[in-house]
């Protein structure tokens, strides 16, 4: 058995959902939580990195237009060649 402690207000929304959403079932909801993790998780890593280096690059000066371009032509590149 999972028990975590959440303060009383996410508390409360998460057993609203748990309720209104899934009649209740616990085991139900968390497989979905699980389920939009492994879909999603690392998209909000990926945006996470991508803002981290935008910052670092505005303190070191910018970077050109054309340059974020041919970044995304490769990475959209490697993505297709991978299969992903």
């Amino acid at each position: 058995m999972i028990s975590i402690d959440l303060p009383a207000t996410l508390e409360k929304r998460f057993w609203k959902v748990v309720r209104d959403s899934y009649d209740g079932d616990l085991e139900t909801a968390m497989t979905v939580f699980l389920k939009l993790h492994e879909k999603y998780g690392w998209k909000e890593q990926f945006l996470e990195d991508v803002e981290s280096i935008r910052g670092e690059m505005h303190r070191r000066g910018g970077i050109k237009e054309e340059t974020i371009e041919d970044a995304i032509q490769k990475y959209r590149s490697n993505l297709e060649v991978s299969g992903a």
